[in-house]
């Protein structure tokens, strides 16, 4: 994400530097008509790049800390936990100072290399002249190879995992990359598709700002590619949140269950189970343990898992599994569960290492590795998913472990919660370093981090929109002072200020419904791409929930950040004097 927010300010860059080129023709004239050469001419553009690339990425970097220690704080507030804001490494800053001037230096590359093939002959002019870029001369079918090959791959996924993060990314980028070279082919027909609503939102002024984009194709597809790929960020976190939200809910639905969680610092006898079932109150108990254990993948490869103990009797009778497969009989497995010999697996690692209900999985215990057959697919999230769950007896027989860590308890629904938690309290918990909480109370502490984390992620779309924002402001204000004679003539002959606003605010709407359509389509392929990206490479499979508030959202963004960046520029192009710009060089 924080890559594709670079990718959208390279855009801006290339955007200034090749506006910079256009509004300098005369000045590169002149110095290449008193000898200086084009290599010289390539250098002052690529040493501007430097300078304003050093001081970018300086300010990044400052900003970069602040942000990152203000973050910490966040976080430390919502776990009420200190956390340590941890040192500055010379190398992340260094390696950030380098990114940020290696990205100047390349978007402003071919603007340099165009500055340098300025004739002297252009002294002569009054005024450089703007002209079509092979990128959108030649760029519709180099686009839709990109656009066609980068869906096909990020679709096929045909990478080893090894190189299937590196791989994904610049196939993301090759996707933008493509989408972007199709935006001048394309402006006619969007222009077309939205005249009549924009002559009736903007009125007749509306048509001539919208068929404006059509002088600038260069200026119109960067600018639009910064605001798709932001739209994009937008609609990729908040599909990808929500669809995590929406699992993660469900499993804690589950896996926090019963009424009262009861934890301990010193391990607990099992007989602690029927002293609390003794509280009255109290319906059942369900005793659970946690032991990190080996798993043997291969004779040579091992791997580090939880095995969460219980006894499924009794932990049915408090809670109860959410089942991968929803075909799967809970009585049956249960039952299967408790004659012994067999686990529950999470459905991350079954489906990270490909294993289904049948197949046999080797667990090193005490009494040397033991073969256990997978009696069903749960989801798990506890330890990212590496856990199995088994019964009380195996942990006993094969673990030679026989205390519980943490106890469910379930109230009779006549009794009161709190009543209850401060019988067991009083009777034991001083004893015992009991800690006891509800459940309910932990489910909505747990639900308020989620969304407080998903909610920081949103910065990074902020982020990328208000470095699209910024380049809506370069290219209607470069627009507006090239028509600045343009617009002095419109007035001359009856064009009034409000008028001349709304074609400008024509103009960027445009940009704007552009940028938000095609940045709400990537964005939900992207976010369907990520989520079968993850199952592959981590073994999380989470179904894809569209967050429909999230997507139109993210399309009126679009649309207003068009509007409130190009209304400064509006209003300076209506406030020019008519004989001032009549006479504007």
């Amino acid at each position: 994400m924080g890559a594709i927010a670079l990718f959208v300010g390279a855009f801006l860059i290339y955007n200034s530097f090749s506006m910079t080129v256009v509004e300098r023709t005369r000045e590169f004239g002149l110095l290449r008509a008193i000898g200086v050469t084009r290599g010289q001419v390539i250098g002052q553009v690529l040493v501007e790049g430097v300078v304003l690339g050093l001081a970018g990425s300086l300010l990044g970097v400052g900003l970069g800390l602040l942000m990152s220690r203000g973050l910490v704080q966040a976080m430390s507030m919502m776990l009420d936990t200190p956390l340590d804001t941890g040192t500055v490494q010379v190398e992340i800053i260094l390696s950030s100072v380098t990114i940020g001037l290696v990205i100047t230096i390349l978007s402003a590359f071919l603007p340099a290399i165009q500055a340098g093939r300025v004739s002297p002959l252009e002294a002569l002019r009054l005024r450089g002249q703007s002209q079509e870029s092979c990128l959108t001369r030649f760029g519709f079918p180099v686009g839709l190879v990109l656009l066609l090959a980068s869906t096909v791959l990020l679709v096929w996924n045909p990478f080893s995992y090894d190189v299937q993060y590196r791989m994904g990314c610049l196939v993301v980028f090759t996707l933008f990359i493509g989408a972007m070279l199709l935006i001048p082919v394309t402006t006619g027909y969007w222009e077309r598709i939205a005249r009549k609503p924009f002559q009736f939102l903007y009125g007749n002024a509306g048509q001539i700002g919208s068929r404006n984009l059509q002088r600038a194709h260069l200026r119109t597809m960067l600018t639009t590619a910064a605001l798709m790929v932001g739209v994009s960020m937008i609609v990729v976190i908040q599909g990808m949140t929500t669809s995590f939200s929406a699992d993660l809910k469900s499993w804690m639905q589950a896996y926090i269950g019963g009424d009262l969680y009861v934890n301990s610092s010193v391990p607990l006898k099992r007989d602690m189970q029927d002293r609390f079932e003794a509280v009255n109150g109290v319906l059942a108990v369900a005793p659970i343990r946690y032991l990190e254990i080996t798993w043997q993948r291969t004779p040579n490869v091992e791997e580090k898992i939880n095995f969460m103990a219980i006894d499924p009797i009794s932990y049915t009778r408090v809670t109860r599994f959410v089942f991968d497969d929803p075909q799967t009989e809970a009585a049956k497995a249960v039952q299967d569960l408790n004659q012994g010999g067999k686990i529950f697996i999470s459905n991350v690692i079954a489906e990270k290492y490909g294993l289904k209900e049948g197949d046999t999985l080797w667990l090193k215990t005490r009494v040397g590795s033991k073969p256990f057959l997978v009696a069903a697919i749960v989801m798990d999230f506890f330890n990212q998913g590496m856990v199995v769950t088994g019964s009380w007896a195996d942990m006993r027989r094969y673990f030679r472990v026989d205390d519980a860590s943490t106890m469910l308890i379930k109230v009779d629904p006549e009794a009161s919660i709190d009543s209850v938690s401060n019988q067991i309290d009083g009777l034991y918990g001083k004893r015992y370093q009991l800690s006891l909480e509800s459940n309910q109370s932990i489910k909505q502490r747990a639900l308020g981090l989620l969304n407080q984390a998903f909610s920081m992620f949103d910065v990074l779309g902020i982020i990328a929109v208000m470095v699209a924002a910024l380049g809506v402001v370069n290219t209607v204000t470069i627009s507006v002072i090239e028509r600045t004679r343009e617009i002095g003539m419109l007035r001359s002959i009856g064009m009034t200020r409000w008028q001349i606003v709304m074609m400008v605010l024509a103009e960027a709407g445009l940009l704007g419904i552009i940028g938000g359509i095609l940045g709400l389509t990537f964005g939900v392929l992207l976010t369907r791409i990520f989520l079968e990206s993850m199952k592959a490479m981590a073994g999380y499979s989470i179904a894809l929930i569209i967050p429909f508030k999230a997507v139109a959202t993210a399309v009126i963004v679009a649309l207003v950040v068009s509007q409130l960046a190009a209304l400064l520029p509006a209003m300076k192009a209506a406030r020019t004097p008519v004989l001032e710009a009549i006479h504007y060089e």
